[in-house]
């Protein structure tokens, strides 16, 4: 009987406009569908919340935050192409920026063609000190 309220109560909460609608959306709702919905929800609510979940999460997460940041460091050392706009909104030139392995200078410049692979630090023309300009609370 509690199933075939939560099918109700379930289809009313999409607000059907006919009669027809309504029966569709409780034949979308089977004995089995809202089996699913109920342990989908149950999982959502108790085991994510549940004191060793909360515990773990407290652990793990500065290590998770620490790689989040080595991986996007790593990606900056990489360095990164960008279509360049001319003005006539043109892209016919490219922009490349990586940072420096010691994470303390920003080499950029412009390039004629998109490159294979990596840009030499030295091939780039302009450098940014980032010891000298703090663009954001973590430099």
């Amino acid at each position: 009987m509690q199933v075939v309220k939560e099918q109700i109560m379930r289809a009313l909460t999409t607000k059907p406009s006919s009669l027809d609608q309504f029966k569709s959306k409780l034949q979308n709702l089977s004995y089995t569908e809202i089996l699913k919905i109920r342990q989908s929800e149950r999982m959502n609510q108790e085991d994510f919340q549940s004191r060793p979940i909360l515990e773990l999460k407290e652990k793990i997460q500065p290590e998770i935050l620490e790689l989040i940041k080595q991986q996007r460091l790593n990606r900056l050392v990489e360095g990164t192409c960008f279509r360049k706009l001319n003005s006539r909104r043109r892209q016919d030139k490219f922009w490349y920026c990586r940072l420096s392995p010691n994470h303390k200078v920003l080499h950029y410049g412009d390039l004629e063609e998109s490159p294979q692979g990596e840009v030499p630090h030295d091939s780039l023309q302009d450098k940014l000190d980032l010891k000298t300009t703090h663009c954001c609370e973590w430099c």
